[in-house]
């Protein structure tokens, strides 16, 4: 239709339309883009209003004009819901178990656990060069004939995969070791069996596996694993089967000596401390995912349909630690203050200067937090930002994104539009890359995908990188808009890889990997991965 308009109509209306739209309408055909690319007065209105330093346009020529607003589109991911491009990887008729699956950063690869629930297989997948490859395997160690399901998987701060699983012994067979211990619990727990935790080393595959189980716990599920980064500690989530009772419990390798079980499987002893007991109102599990955060020293709780962490508890203290609730006030607009839970801080700065002859170092943190209006029932995502000072001889000078969140005054510096809660049990999934340049969040089958200069916006924009249009009226934030991304599937685990623009996804379909550039145009390709 624009092609029946002279070229002057036609270059009005690239100027009043939106500059995503503006450079859509470019690439459609030859005489569109040679109009486009050639009216400097519509170049130079998009380039304004493209978030960028401020420059002057006077010296550049049309051409140079051109290129640098499809240079600032593209680091905005302008387009990129038409032309990210997405590889599914399936795995034939054997899904793997999604409550099992998880993600894995070890140094600077990015690893996915995937488990095969009734085999007792554990593939190890890599993220590589734009595709998913299969790395090694781990099969969980058979003790006796019986039948195996992988539960939960986690990794260590080490090499060690951590895997929970029920074994369930055929002791109809008349092979069977009676005296065997392990089944002999598993008789005693009767027909579920009982469930176990085995080690396994990435780095030695063939190094004994190290497991132990957990009879204490017969009538329980495991709802949640999470492993602190000295590989001596972990923590499981318990959920009783027929009532609504919920505990967590922390568990310490103890240093008594290890016994043998069978060739290459030793067993280990811990110690264990319940960190906190819930009756919830309905069955099933109230917590979905446990965490450690700040070096281990904090425990870090999901419930389900809960989007941010719902509460923590400090582990420094003995008994049971005062449970706290990730609610933080904060002032929202026109003396409005609302109740924010904060995520761990994604991006932060640190500088050191002088002031009265002392040094003094200034923390800056950036976090995303979510807020719902108790009577209204509306919910806002902010982009927040907290900072502290210190001495600078008291100062450490490394940064530590998880002991940012123990600041407790924010300020929100952006809104990320569009967002919208999780009405499931699965609640919505988070992800930033890790220069902080995309934040990701998951809604059942949909990926939101705001872009941000986190640098800027940490420092509150003093030189008008964001044009005054991505400003409210009413509130002066500056409001980001999502690039969204359809997967057709359930999204269960979300995670960028080392590349700023490559998101990976665990979904009932299979693993997708997002490029988020337009490098592909769009393309959607299936693939089998063969274990």
């Amino acid at each position: 239709m624009l092609l029946d308009f002279p070229p002057e109509l036609t270059q009005l209306i690239l100027l009043n339309c939106t500059t995503p739209a503006f450079l859509q309408a470019a690439f459609t055909c030859r005489i569109l883009y040679e109009i486009a690319s050639s009216s400097r007065e519509v170049l130079t209105y998009h380039l304004r209003r493209t978030p960028g330093p401020p420059l002057d346009t006077s010296s550049l020529s049309t051409s140079q004009l051109f290129r640098l607003l499809k240079c600032r589109a593209t680091k905005q991911l302008y387009g990129s819901q038409f032309d990210a491009s997405c590889i599914t990887f399936k795995f034939g008729d054997q899904a793997p178990s999604l409550k099992a699956s998880s993600f894995v950063s070890h140094g600077d690869k990015t690893l996915i656990l995937t488990a095969y629930c009734n085999q007792g297989i554990i593939p190890i997948l890599q993220v590589r060069e734009g595709q998913v490859i299969p790395l090694s395997q781990t099969k969980l160690p058979r003790f006796q004939p019986g039948s195996v399901e992988i539960l939960k998987t986690a990794f260590g701060g080490s090499d060690l995969l951590y895997v929970l699983h029920r074994f369930m012994p055929h002791i109809e067979e008349h092979d069977f070791d009676e005296d065997h211990p392990f089944v002999k619990q598993a008789r005693e727990s009767g027909r579920s069996g009982l469930v176990y935790l085995s080690c396994h080393s990435l780095r030695f595959p063939e190094d004994p596996v190290r497991v132990t189980t957990f009879p204490e716990h017969v009538d329980f599920e495991p709802s949640a694993l999470a492993v602190s980064i000295n590989d001596g500690t972990f923590a499981i989530s318990w959920c009783h089967r027929i009532l609504s009772e919920h505990t967590i419990i922390l568990y310490t390798i103890s240093n008594e000596p290890e016994y043998d079980i069978a060739p290459s499987i030793i067993g280990f002893s811990y110690s264990s401390r319940q960190l906190r007991k819930w009756y919830g109102n309905t069955r099933g599990p109230l917590i979905r995912e446990v965490t450690f955060n700040d070096r281990s020293t904090q425990l870090l709780y999901y419930y389900q349909a809960k989007s941010s962490y719902a509460s923590f508890q400090k582990l420094e203290t003995s008994g049971s630690p005062t449970l706290y609730e990730n609610s933080t006030l904060v002032h929202y607009a026109n003396g409005l203050s609302l109740l924010f839970s904060i995520e761990i801080p994604f991006f932060g700065t640190h500088e050191t200067s002088d002031h009265n002859g002392y040094g003094v170092c200034r923390w800056k943190y950036l976090s995303l937090g979510i807020a719902t209006h108790r009577k209204e029932n509306w919910t806002a995502a902010c982009l927040l930002r907290s900072q502290a000072t210190c001495r600078s001889l008291r100062c450490g000078h490394t940064m530590n994104l998880d002991r940012g969140r123990r600041l407790t005054d924010w300020d929100i510096v952006a809104r990320l539009l569009g967002f919208r809660d999780s009405t499931d049990s699965l609640g919505c999934k988070i992800a930033a890359s890790s220069e902080g340049t995309r934040i990701a969040v998951s809604n059942w089958n949909v990926v939101y995908v705001w872009a941000l200069e986190p640098g800027v916006l940490i420092d509150m924009d003093p030189e008008g990188y964001y044009h005054s249009s991505w400003r409210s009226p009413g509130t002066g934030q500056i409001g980001l808009r999502p690039v969204v991304l359809h997967l057709g599937a359930v999204c269960f685990q979300l995670r960028f890889t080392e590349k700023e623009n490559e998101l990976v996804a665990i979904t009932d379909r299979g693993i997708m990997l997002w490029d988020l550039t337009q490098s592909k145009r769009g393309t959607r390709i299936f693939q089998e991965l063969h274990i």
